[in-house]
């Protein structure tokens, strides 16, 4: 006797989700850009009911803002934002250093120089879009590493924000050396060779508050 039904990888609310989200962050959608309930069900071919959803689930991830009467639209940030943002980020990822700076052994420190040749690589080929996924697959293998449900959830409140940032800065400064990121990268790996946790978080707080600089900047650049 059949009692359950077969579950789903995804439902439409989240492949909705899934695309409106990968608009923001490449760029195609852009801060203030109005969303709408009738070009989307019409481009996706979905019903208003997983649109809605879908509107749901991404201001949760303070993605988007709605507006009553006025409709849905892209979040823009400002630098209060920003440093909201990194400050967040520094965080986490300290806390995911503490868990993981005793336990990482070779292979892990094996996988994150890999993912620093892989961003090489893209810089290399001048594919940018990979670039920054390849950047922010370095900072979340730190983090899927702790195994830590609540570190991980707070982690995913956050990533996609910093996503859409990172290519706002990339848009306002068009020469961003993205030899940076993997600098950074070499040396975050280094201190966690050192199993120094202040050394880790010296590398956590110096990336960072660099970044958020350099995507104040552009937050602010882009709405002159």
């Amino acid at each position: 006797m059949n009692v359950f039904r077969q579950i789903q990888a995804q439902t439409l609310r989240e492949q909705v989700a899934d695309q409106i989200r990968t608009a923001i962050i490449e760029g195609r959608l852009k801060p203030n850009d109005h969303i709408t309930e009738a070009a989307l069900t019409k481009q996706l071919g979905v019903s208003r009911t997983p649109v809605r959803e879908a509107f749901i689930l991404l201001e949760r991830e303070a993605l988007v803002i709605a507006h009553p009467n006025r409709g849905c639209f892209v979040r823009a940030f400002n630098e209060s934002d920003v440093e909201a943002l990194f400050s967040m980020r520094t965080t986490l990822e300290n806390f995911a250093a503490e868990l993981n700076i005793n336990r990482f052994q070779e292979g892990d420190y094996a996988e994150l120089e890999r993912l620093v040749e892989e961003q090489r690589q893209w810089v290399i080929a001048r594919d940018f879009k990979r670039v920054r996924s390849t950047d922010m697959a370095f900072h979340q293998y730190l983090i899927s590493s702790t195994g830590h449900p609540m570190l991980m959830r707070s982690w995913e409140e956050i990533v996609a924000q910093v996503a859409a940032v990172l290519y706002i800065r990339a848009e306002a400064i068009a020469d961003y050396d993205e030899q940076l990121a993997m600098r950074d990268h070499g040396k975050i790996i280094e201190a966690y060779r050192s199993r120094s946790i202040d050394a880790v978080r010296a590398e956590n707080r110096r990336i960072n508050a660099r970044v958020a600089g350099e995507c104040m900047y552009a937050v602010t650049y882009l709405r002159k």
